[in-house]
């Protein structure tokens, strides 16, 4: 049940990133490799959300009561970061991710955030 409910999370994730690549962000948002390569990004993404997401939770605690929770977009926008540099690191085949503004990782971060809550809202 629960492999099913990750493999969910990779799909809907990968739809959000071909999104990004084709509709809202085609300039600054790029995805190459195909659909294997959105589906590669979404589970690695997938991945630093469960394993990187609830550490930097709990380092900027403080700040997110101070802020009222807005630093937890620009923590989406940081594990985008990452993921770029993950993926592009990792070098599989012709896969690679490009994001190329500033504020592209964070208006992305906040749409994945709010895509992200509203399936963990739906899992529970």
């Amino acid at each position: 049940m629960f492999l099913i409910k990750i493999l969910l999370v990779v799909i809907l994730n990968s739809a959000a990133f071909w999104l990004f690549d084709t509709k809202l962000f085609a300039d600054t948002f790029m995805v190459s490799g195909g659909m294997e390569g959105y589906l590669f990004v979404a589970g690695i993404f997938t991945i630093l959300n469960i394993v990187l997401h609830p550490l930097l939770d709990f380092l900027v605690l403080p700040f997110r009561l101070l802020t009222l929770g807005i630093i937890g977009f620009l923590i989406n926008g940081l594990l985008l970061w990452i993921l770029e540099y993950s993926v592009n690191f990792l070098h599989v085949s012709d896969i690679g991710l490009e994001i190329s503004k500033l504020s592209t990782y964070i208006f992305a971060g906040v749409l994945l955030s709010l895509l992200n809550s509203i399936l963990h809202a739906l899992r529970a």
